[in-house]
């Protein structure tokens, strides 16, 4: 089997390269710039270099948005079946009262209808993964970040009960599920959600962070238009220009997805939410 993986050198993808070497899997998987790590049993071409390849699969860990880029390249590698990294935010940012969330969501929801009608059009194979909120390993943007702020501050932030309902997905459970996407025969076309095995309250997720690195669990209730304004003078600092003012009304929202389709059709079946030291920022 011949697979092609864009953005190898993500999170997801580095943890990927490894499994598929192992299984005896011709890799080719592109990048613009020097690979972080090595990967015997994988071929790193430039993204732009893609004359006389020819692909079974293609796996894309890139953000969906950069996809439609590379659809008419793809075309020509004769590739039977397509595989793609979308999010769950797609449905819970549509509708953010911040303007870039909904940019966000609207992007996520343009690149998977580009893909799916590019795909039907040419009688190819498309499977669309939607992660939950993505951890582990340390290098996240969702349970690490919030690690690093306990570590930093000693204490996290909360509003109300923050009692909306998450279920964080692990890293490599998402790559079991694309693993398994790209192995198994007549798979049905479409999208499938990934969330994690457990469904707990944002306030308890948040325990569990105090927990996993030892720590006295300090939160400190504030209102919503105080952790606001809090947010917004933090993303005065690049590091924390990402933040949102919406994550805020979010904690007490539930954010809660089903993932019967891909536990029935890709034998997903997804880990606790258990953070062990190598999920912390710093190991």
């Amino acid at each position: 089997m011949r697979i092609g993986i864009l953005g190898g050198s993500s999170l997801l993808g580095e943890r990927a390269l490894p499994l598929l070497a192992q299984a005896g899997i011709q890799v080719t998987a592109f990048t613009r710039g020097l690979p972080k790590a090595s990967c015997p049993g994988a071929t790193w071409k430039n993204a732009d270099h893609w004359h006389g390849l020819e692909l079974d699969t293609f796996l894309s860990f890139a953000p969906l948005w950069v996809l439609p880029d590379y659809l008419g390249r793809l075309a020509s590698t004769n590739v039977k079946r397509v595989i793609v990294l979308s999010s769950t935010s797609r449905f819970t940012k549509e509708a953010s009262p911040d303007a870039q969330e909904r940019v966000l969501a609207q992007r996520l929801i343009s690149a998977e209808e580009h893909l799916e009608k590019w795909a039907i059009e040419r009688q190819i194979e498309w499977v669309i993964l939607r992660p939950t909120m993505i951890y582990g390993h340390g290098r996240d943007k969702n349970i690490t970040e919030v690690a690093r702020f306990i570590q930093r501050f000693g204490f996290f932030p909360l509003i109300g009960g923050s009692t909306g309902l998450r279920q964080p997905v692990h890293s490599d459970d998402v790559v079991q599920a694309c693993l398994s996407a790209i192995g198994i025969p007549d798979l049905q076309s479409g999208g499938y959600n990934l969330s994690g095995g457990e469904i707990l309250p944002y306030h308890a997720m948040v325990r569990r962070i105090f927990q996993a690195q030892g720590r006295p669990e300090r939160t400190l209730a504030l209102s919503a238009k105080t952790l606001s304004m809090v947010v917004s003078i933090m993303r005065c600092l690049p590091r924390y220009r990402h933040l949102s003012s919406a994550l805020v009304e979010r904690m007490n929202q539930n954010l809660v997805f089903d993932h019967t389709d891909a536990s029935d059709r890709l034998g997903f079946s997804p880990r606790p939410f258990h953070l062990t030291l190598e999920d912390l920022p710093g190991h």
